[in-house]
């Protein structure tokens, strides 16, 4: 009976994990497009949150329909002369002048009557509004507080000072000189300081606190540092250390941008060795949820928002590379046509070009099947 009520619960938090962390995101993609239209002329017929079939028109803004479907896998934008979801509507008897001249207006609103430049500008919109969200999710990382991190001695070098002033591996170092330790970084600074003058270090053993003093060397042996130990962090999630909001843009565009950074240059370190292939396999809707469930869990459990945020900020940033990519039915894929166009200076007829991107779409659910497999059969390992 508790493997059944383990299984619901796992379930049931799986669905809440894609729910808080995916569907958001993908809104959000889709209002990128949808500004991003507005702002170039294009109509948006309609704003769909969730799949069709339609459950009920919300509201409607101008020339949208915004709506409520069945299949809550995300959202999406329906632009003038883009037939994705709708069929196209075939005259059955000759048009009114009104009708034509309704049917003119909208024409000079669609999609692929406005230059390459301008359905570029489309496209980007859903990558860019998901970097912005991401910027601004880092921002309130910061803001809200990010845990410290306890700088643990792993090893201390033979007679070395710190082997001198009875420093012992599992030590944690509390502070230098009276100034506190919040990282590795820290200690390195702080020890530079000090070069060849007495130092005094606060640590923690064993839940004791004790004071030594020690000098670092100007010139230690070769493969040793200044005070002969080998050190690392620990995250201190007791301990939360909170930016004013100017900083934490300014750190939270630095996190955002190296992790911008490690994905555009995955497939390079994936094929130099510096990151097992194992850890770079793909994550389906599944893994997703999984990983979203447990970063809710903990956050919970320490009471801080960092651990949830950080993990959509990954999404998030994930999400906009990835439709980058050039292939059909991707933004990416979207932006070569547009690109190609452009120096053909002959475009694609517009039906061609949205079956090309259907097909497409047709083969990466395919993937994305077999991805959402994998998940079940070989599922991701947790952080």
């Amino acid at each position: 009976m508790s493997i059944l009520a383990d299984g619901i619960s796992n379930g049931l938090g799986m669905i809440l994990g894609f729910i808080v962390g995916l569907i958001p995101l993908i809104l959000v993609h889709e209002f990128g497009h949808f500004v991003m239209a507005k702002l170039t002329g294009v109509w948006a017929r309609e704003f769909g949150v969730g799949y069709p079939p339609r459950i009920v028109k919300l509201f409607r803004w101008r020339e949208t329909d915004f709506t409520l479907n069945w299949l809550p896998l995300g959202g999406f934008v329906r632009l003038e002369g883009e037939q994705t979801f709708a069929e196209e509507e075939k005259d059955t008897e000759e048009a009114s002048p009104e009708a034509s001249a309704e049917k003119e207006e909208a024409f000079k609103h669609s999609l692929y009557a406005k230059s390459p430049e301008k359905r570029i500008l489309i496209y980007l919109g859903g990558p860019l509004m998901n970097i912005i969200a991401a910027l601004v999710l880092a921002t309130l990382v910061f803001t809200t507080g990010i845990p410290t991190a306890r700088v643990v001695i792993d090893e201390v070098a033979p007679a070395s000072p710190a082997a001198e002033a009875h420093i012992q591996a599992n030590d944690i170092i509390v502070a230098i000189n009276g100034e506190k330790v919040e990282g590795t970084g820290d200690v390195s600074l702080f020890t530079q300081k000090s070069l060849g003058e007495p130092t005094e270090l606060t640590l923690e053993r064993d839940g004791q606190t004790l004071t030594v003093s020690l000098v670092p060397r100007a010139n230690p042996p070769e493969g040793q540092g200044a005070m002969g130990i080998v050190i690392s962090g620990v995250e201190n999630r007791e301990n939360l250390k909170r930016y004013p909001v100017g900083e934490a843009l300014v750190y939270g565009t630095r996190y955002v941008g190296r992790i911008v950074g490690v994905s555009v240059m995955l497939p390079v370190y994936i094929i130099r060795g510096l990151i097992p292939i194992e850890q770079a396999r793909p994550v389906g809707i599944i893994g997703i949820s999984q990983i979203t469930q447990r970063s809710v869990e903990d956050s919970v459990s320490s009471g801080a928002v960092y651990p949830f945020l950080n993990v959509v900020i990954l999404i998030s940033v994930s999400l906009g590379i990835f439709n980058l990519l050039p292939i059909p039915a991707l933004d990416g894929g979207r932006i070569l046509f547009a690109i190609v166009e452009k120096v053909r200076r002959r475009p694609l007829t517009p039906v061609l070009e949205e079956r090309i991107h259907t097909v497409t779409f047709l083969i990466l659910i395919a993937v994305f099947i077999f991805i959402t497999i994998l998940d079940i059969v070989a599922p991701v390992a947790l952080p």
